[in-house]
């Protein structure tokens, strides 16, 4: 996996459980850099991770299990 831009603007969302199986309608819940919001979702509990994903500048969204893999990363500063 390459280093990624800790710094780069992302938005952590959840995700509204009262959408349908298909369709969910997601939160802001909040803003930072990638690395803040990496590590805010590192602390939660599985049952709050599980609901959350992350959009990197550029467009990129990263799932619970991308999340994870980063948090593991040493040079998550």
């Amino acid at each position: 996996m390459s280093i990624p831009d800790w710094n780069a603007a992302a938005t952590l969302h959840v995700r509204d459980d009262g959408g349908s199986e298909m369709q969910y309608n997601f939160t802001v819940l909040a803003t930072g850099t990638l690395g803040e919001l990496v590590r805010r979702v590192a602390t939660m509990s599985s049952a709050e991770r599980a609901r959350v994903v992350i959009d990197v500048a550029g467009g990129k969204s990263l799932n619970v299990s991308e999340i994870l893999a980063l948090a593991a990363q040493e040079e998550l500063p």
